[in-house]
């Protein structure tokens, strides 16, 4: 999937460094000292080094593209960057990670890749999610006061979203079990999402 619009042309020794330097650092996806309300495109410079963080238009939600900045561009480690005053790259308004593989992990060992009964054990606990087959499908709704309740605040919030499944197990569970599509809120113990096992596609930080 395509994110970028357009973006300045960056060396390759730069995505060689992006690889290189995302494992120097400790890649937690929380709020806290890196990502906050104070958070500045300067700010981010200083953190991961000028050669790691590119000004680029990035498509966000329902189809629009927004002027933000991408983090070790081209690498495991990339991460979007989204603010709330985009033209004077201040106020941290969202951060991301999109795709099947992503350096960056939660506390809790979120990560990309991680599918529904894994969540499940971390949480210790089903989970609620919105169906499938819409913009915001996947999306985890309430954690239920599972373990993962406390990985959002009121100034910050990590949102879960997974992938649905097309293998033959999936179609086979939708026919046994019945749909999990629609905006309406399923629970993660239902047998079909337990047969899917969808894997966990993007992860958000939204700040206030």
């Amino acid at each position: 999937m395509k994110t970028v619009k357009s973006l300045l042309l960056v060396p390759l020794i730069a995505v060689s460094l992006a690889v290189t330097n995302g494992s120097q650092h400790n890649l937690v996806f929380e709020c806290g000292s890196i990502f906050n309300a104070e958070t500045t495109l300067e700010s981010l410079i200083q953190e991961f080094g000028a050669v790691n963080v590119i000004e680029a238009e990035i498509h966000d939600d329902e189809g629009f593209y927004e002027h933000g900045a991408l983090i070790f561009p081209g690498s495991q480690a990339e991460l979007q960057v989204f603010w709330h005053d985009p033209e004077t790259r201040q106020s941290l308004r969202k951060v991301r990670v999109q795709g099947d593989l992503s350096a960056w992990k939660t506390p809790h060992g979120l990560q990309l890749g991680l599918d529904l009964q894994s969540i499940e054990a971390i949480n210790r606990r089903p989970f609620r999610l919105a169906g499938f087959g819409w913009d915001y499908g996947g999306t985890v709704g309430s954690w239920e006061n599972g373990a993962l309740h406390a990985s959002s605040s009121e100034s910050c919030r990590l949102v879960v979203r997974l992938a649905e499944g097309f293998s033959k197990e999936a179609k086979e569970a939708i026919l046994k079990h019945g749909s999990v599509n629609g905006s309406g809120r399923f629970s993660s113990g239902h047998p079909t999402m337990q047969l899917m096992n969808p894997k966990i596609h993007e992860l958000s930080l939204f700040l206030k």
